[in-house]
């Protein structure tokens, strides 16, 4: 389960040869070549890899998303750091898991001490901009260090229909960006698809209504009903996929300006998420409170020019890795920082075979708060097994996930030699991050804060 020794080796040799790396020149109007390639990278809020197009799904929820990964490669068991957005984007950005960047409850924030992709790629010349429209990923808890544009205009509760906005602001700071003669790191951030759902008739995708539902509930009066019929999860399911669809139509407009403007042979594109979405599969509807499939497997493409095209890549992988990623594709050397996520370069490598993946990690830690239930859980899946361990109350659940993948049968108790060799894995990843750990503190919320907060239902009643 470890990586192969001469990895590093084999991603130094590759470097040199692709395209992608070498100074970036395309018909720009007789612009000047810029000095390196531009990074597009695109979240889409609390979107499950297994309700796009691309990742199997039969309803057509992702037309622009699906031929992203057609000219790209495909990750098809990414996983998240964690179940809900700011440990997660702080992940991203960070190279870090959450216990050590810190940022693990929505009172903390990332600590200024953690140093973050944006900060890493404006030092190397880089111009950088953000679009963002959740409020956990605000300047309020430090996400707006190292951009020199940082657009939070369409943070506006979980009510607001955000995608238009984002498209619009982001289009416009990519037209001004590309302006300049320096390349640049464009981070676009989409929140629709987090509850609360919203319909979009031009998609219909749900019917009126079913049971008892009118498809307008907010997920607060929803997870009351704890009686919720299939037909009324399917309902909600729905809904949710419009969503889906109405911001793959915002991402289709920002990829197409991409296009126009020329910059598509000189773009290093990702796309992902900072997290799934539950339905009743295990007793919960919405995330943080567990580390099931549903909550932490994600959606990752990665398309540029010299990347493969067409590929799906089978090994597990964490989002942990981005930020090392990027470096490495850009050839910017990391120097003294140090990250906690292998490169995912080789993989992205024409004409060579995928190499082997080391376990995933991932982790909540969210207690203190009205949303759900206080839940303190890490985990660890590797290409065919899966440890979730409670380190409140010690329980331990492993899930063969090729003969299971809905995580139904927990197989500890009858496989306990694997059971404690992944456990081991785990106390030593612990030990890691908890060595690694940045310093935190409590940030002061005003009411303001605790009121946006209580409508994402983390400071309020969701019970």
């Amino acid at each position: 389960m470890e990586l192969a020794p001469d990895r590093r080796s084999i991603v130094a040799r590759g470097l040199l040869a692709l395209p992608l790396l070498a100074a970036c020149s395309s018909d720009r109007g007789g612009a000047e070549p810029r000095s390196g390639p531009n990074v597009l990278m695109i979240v889409v809020d609390t979107l499950r890899a297994d309700h796009l197009g691309c990742y199997g799904y039969e309803r057509a929820t992702s037309p622009a998303i699906d031929a992203l990964a057609a000219r790209g490669t495909r990750f098809d068991r990414a996983y998240t750091a964690a179940p809900w957005t700011m440990p997660s984007v702080a992940s991203m950005l960070s190279g870090l898991h959450p216990t050590s960047h810190g940022a693990t409850h929505y009172k903390l924030g990332l600590p200024a001490e953690v140093p973050l992709l944006p900060e890493i790629l404006r030092e190397r010349g880089y111009r950088t901009g953000a679009v963002i429209s959740g409020f956990l990923i605000g300047g309020r808890f430090g996400f707006d260090r190292g951009w020199d544009v940082f657009h939070e205009d369409e943070v506006r509760g979980q009510d607001h229909v955000s995608t238009p906005g984002v498209t619009a602001k982001a289009k416009e700071l990519l037209r001004e960006l590309a302006d300049g003669e320096e390349p640049f790191f464009l981070f676009a951030h989409y929140f629709d698809p987090h509850e609360n759902f919203k319909r979009h008739p031009e998609h219909a995708f749900a019917p009126p209504s079913a049971g008892r539902l009118t498809g307008d509930e907010p997920a607060k009066a929803l997870r009351r009903m704890d009686d919720l019929t299939a037909d009324e999860v399917g309902l909600v399911v729905d809904i949710y996929d419009e969503e889906i669809r109405y911001t793959d139509d915002g991402v289709a407009e920002l990829l197409a300006t991409l296009r126009e403007l020329g910059l598509e042979d000189e773009t290093l594109v990702l796309f992902t998420a900072d997290h799934g979405e539950e339905f009743l599969s295990h007793g919960w509807l919405g995330h943080v409170t567990s580390l099931y499939e549903d909550l932490v497997r994600v959606p990752l493409i990665a398309a540029g020019p010299g990347l493969r095209s067409g590929h799906v890549v089978e090994w597990p992988v964490s989002l942990v890795a981005l930020t090392p990623t990027v470096l490495e594709l850009l050839r910017i050397p990391a120097g003294t920082r140090s990250f906690q996520g292998e490169s995912l370069a080789p993989f992205l490598f024409p004409g060579r075979d995928d190499p082997p993946a080391a376990p995933v990690f991932f982790e909540v830690d969210m207690g203190d708060w009205e949303g759900g239930p206080d839940t303190f859980k890490k985990g660890l899946v590797d290409a065919r097994y899966k440890l979730i361990r409670d380190d409140v109350t010690g329980e331990v659940e492993l899930y063969d996930l090729r003969a299971d993948p809905g995580e139904r049968s927990n197989v500890a108790a009858s496989k306990p030699d694997v059971a404690a060799r992944y456990g081991d894995l785990l106390e030593r990843h612990r030990a890691r991050v908890t060595r690694e750990r940045a310093a935190t503190g409590e940030r002061e919320l005003g009411a303001e804060d605790l009121e946006m907060l209580s409508g994402l239902g983390y400071a309020g009643d969701d019970r």
